[in-house]
């Protein structure tokens, strides 16, 4: 088993741990495939009914480590345009995923990070600990992808709020709003969020909820697939505005950008 990956196996349940917790569980292309890989197993596993998803330490994953993002301001524009999609592809893998997705929030969820919450059926988040949010146009970035499950968790009103504003919500904002599904106290998020994965698994036909689970998804994307190849290359052309390229610069160096002094 690969470290940046945990696994666990709960009879029907699978706990996946992003373990960098050095890097608060950034994404970087090696965890992306990592990720893909373990996805793909699991939806091949007919033992596995649940996939519960967490990061290890106190982040659940707070969008790409600034190693990449140094990485992506070198990038060929066919090098960002493949990056992307691959990311893409990881979320719409978790998205369609034949299995009912939890994602376990045990800390900041930023950008990619929530992004990669979002993809998940559920999402339970600590009460004390948890953050999220999309923070890209900080730095001059765009939430692109991401955007594709933001608008289909709430309004539509709300989304664009959080994509262009960059604000990071409390677990108890984001409840209200219903970006996500549970709130429960850090001492009794993993137990709270089992016992839920476990009652449903208990209570109802897991081919049954698996079947709602894809007509929802039918009934509801339509054009998702058309969406993030879109996104994709939305997200690959930002990324080589002087805008991004500046912001990157700047958030690398730990430097605050004041965007109205550069009018």
């Amino acid at each position: 088993m690969d470290h940046l990956i945990l696994k666990e196996l709960y009879h029907d349940i699978c706990f996946l741990t992003i373990n960098r917790p050095e890097k608060r569980n950034a994404l970087s292309p090696v965890l992306v495939e990592r990720l893909r890989r373990e996805i793909d197993e699991i939806s091949l596993n007919e033992q596995i009914r649940m996939l519960i998803l967490t990061g290890s330490g106190n982040a659940f994953c707070a969008g790409a480590d600034l190693a990449y993002l140094q990485t992506i301001s070198e990038f060929s524009e066919q090098e960002n345009e493949q990056d992307s999609r691959n990311l893409a592809d990881l979320f719409y893998q978790i998205y369609r995923l034949p299995k009912i997705t939890i994602a376990m929030v045990n800390g900041p969820a930023l950008a990619g990070g929530c992004g990669l919450a979002l993809c998940c059926d559920y999402i339970f988040a600590s009460s004390e600990k948890a953050k999220l949010g999309f923070t890209e146009v900080r730095i001059g970035f765009i939430p692109a992808i991401v955007m594709n499950f933001l608008i289909r968790r709430i309004s539509l009103s709300r989304a664009l709020h959080l994509a262009i504003s960059g604000e990071i919500l409390s677990a108890q904002a984001a409840h209200k709003i219903g970006l996500i599904y549970g709130v429960l106290a850090d001492e009794n998020l993993r137990k709270g969020t089992l016992d839920f994965a476990e009652n449903l698994l208990e209570q109802n036909s897991f081919t049954a909820m698996i079947q709602t689970k894809e007509l929802f998804q039918q009934l509801t994307e339509r054009q998702i697939e058309d969406g993030l190849e879109l996104a994709s290359k939305v997200n690959a052309k930002s990324r080589r505005t002087a805008d991004c390229q500046k912001g990157l610069k700047l958030f690398l160096s730990k430097q605050q950008q004041k965007w109205r002094d550069s009018i």
